[in-house]
């Protein structure tokens, strides 16, 4: 395994980020569409949702320091069944980054450069992915902190101009609020992006010391930043507009105007969602990586990485386009989510917990 270190400010800005990713492009209009004027209320008791998981999650690291979820399953399950428990993580990491591939190359499509290929975005993207995979994730980590200060600018300042669009009357739509319906309707917020964070075990050995505090406090900055953007998106556009967009909060970048010379700042938003979904792709392909070559013992990255790259955008072609998407995703992510955030996690804390009672009888019989 790569003998890296991240310190808990890297690990804080990795778990973030990685919350933040393609969720804040997606999700507002999904929710607001679902939610109506509530769509930020779905989102603060998904954060909270979100951090019970990386509670759960963290108990479990304790219960094999030093180890990854893949490794924990090998010894955990033992070589067989911990082998297939892996290898079924292994394919949950290459699915998720090929979706948030597809996701950055519809963007990418459909506001950019319509008449480019969603394939050619896909290997160009994958390719300085796969480069920052061989180079280590202490260089991911690297870039991350480098990214931080202009991601944060240049997003917060752009939407504090635009308050001056706000209009409270926008959160007095007359819907009637159905706590339970609305839950049901918008589970998929539950799973996209806090369940995905189980990607998060396989980082969790590189993590020099604070890592509970790192990784509680990323999630829970990263998900109050996307609360703040839902709740933005419909004081400025409205339930009923942004209910019909897919990216609301690039429309909201494209109107926005600072002096009669500056305006059109979708350019600004656009490097924004390449930087950040590229962090977030390059984490993704780095776990997948790193899970092959700890099952497998392979000792060069490169060897795994760059081949990854076909089969990640082979994948990532696997919707024809974003309704399909985000249709799957509404209907049924969180059910699949469940099996490797939840399922699986609790069959090895229980199958801990039974060979330590197991050895533990074994010692009393032989004393």
């Amino acid at each position: 395994m790569e003998n890296a270190r991240l310190s808990g400010w890297q690990f804080f800005l990795l778990a973030m980020f990685y919350v933040v990713g393609t969720t804040f492009i997606l999700l507002p209009g999904s929710l607001t569409n679902d939610a109506k004027q509530y769509g930020w209320l779905v989102l603060v008791w998904a954060l909270l949702y979100g951090l019970v998981l990386a509670g759960f999650w963290l108990y479990l690291s304790t219960r094999f320091p030093g180890l990854s979820i893949v490794q924990i399953a090998v010894q955990a399950l033992g070589k067989w069944a911990g082998g297939l428990v892996s290898l079924l993580y292994i394919l949950f990491f290459i699915q998720i980054a090929s979706w948030v591939t597809r996701n950055l190359s519809d963007f990418m499509r459909i506001n950019l450069m319509p008449r480019t290929p969603v394939s050619i975005f896909n290997i160009m993207i994958l390719l300085v992915c796969a480069y920052a995979v061989v180079k280590g994730i202490e260089s991911i980590a690297m870039v991350c902190e480098l990214l931080a200060p202009y991601l944060t600018l240049a997003f917060w300042i752009p939407i504090s101009v635009m308050v001056k669009e706000w209009d409270w009357r926008n959160f007095a739509n007359p819907s009637p609020f159905h706590p339970w319906d609305t839950f049901l309707h918008t589970k998929y917020a539950l799973a996209f992006p806090y369940m995905e964070a189980i990607a998060f075990m396989m980082l969790f050995p590189f993590a020099v010391r604070r890592i509970k505090f790192s990784f509680l406090s990323g999630i829970f900055i990263g998900g109050i930043l996307l609360v703040i953007t839902v709740f933005f998106t419909i004081g400025i556009l409205g339930v009923e507009r942004a209910s019909h967009l897919i990216y609301p909060v690039f429309i909201i970048f494209r109107e926005m105007q600072f002096t009669n010379f500056v305006e059109h700042l979708e350019s600004l938003i656009s490097v924004n969602i390449l930087l950040i979904v590229c962090l977030k792709l390059s984490l993704l392909f780095y776990c997948a990586v790193l899970a092959i070559c700890q099952l497998f013992q392979v000792k060069e990255r490169a060897v795994v990485a760059y081949p990854l790259v076909w089969i990640i955008s082979a994948y990532s072609l696997f919707f024809e386009n974003i309704v399909e998407n985000v249709d799957w995703i509404n209907k049924y992510l969180f059910n699949y989510y469940t099996l490797y955030a939840i399922v699986i996690p609790v069959i090895l804390i229980v199958s801990a917990w039974l060979r330590k009672k197991g050895q533990s009888q074994e010692r009393e019989t032989a004393t």
